[in-house]
C-alpha cells in the first residue's frame, strides 16, 4: 500500500502489474525476479484482513516514534494511535 500511495497507482490491479514488472517494486514487497506477483483480488483480501489486525497498529506506531516524523508535529498535537 506504501507504493501504492508514494507513486499514484489509483487501483490494486495496477499495482499488481506493476509489481510483476518493476525490478524496485518487487525488491521492496520481498520478491525474487522469478517469483510470481499476487493476484491483485488475493492482495485486495489479505490488505483488509491486515488492516483488521494488529500489525497495521505497530506499523504505524513504529513509523510514528521515528526522530524524523516526530519534529513534523509540533506543539501539543496528538496522533490518533
Amino acid at each position: 500500500m506504501l507504493l501504492q500511495t508514494f507513486y499514484g497507482i489509483r487501483s490494486e490491479r495496477q499495482l499488481m502489474e506493476r509489481i510483476e514488472f518493476d525490478l524496485l517494486f518487487r525488491w521492496f514487497v520481498g520478491l525474487g525476479v522469478d517469483d510470481p506477483a499476487w493476484d491483485h483480488s488475493s492482495f485486495a483480501k489479505n490488505r483488509e484482513r491486515l488492516l483488521e489486525g494488529e500489525i497495521a497498529v505497530k506499523f504505524l506506531r513504529a513509523i510514528l516514534a521515528h526522530h524524523r516524523v516526530k519534529r513534523l508535529f509540533w506543539g501539543s498535537v496528538r496522533v490518533f494511535v
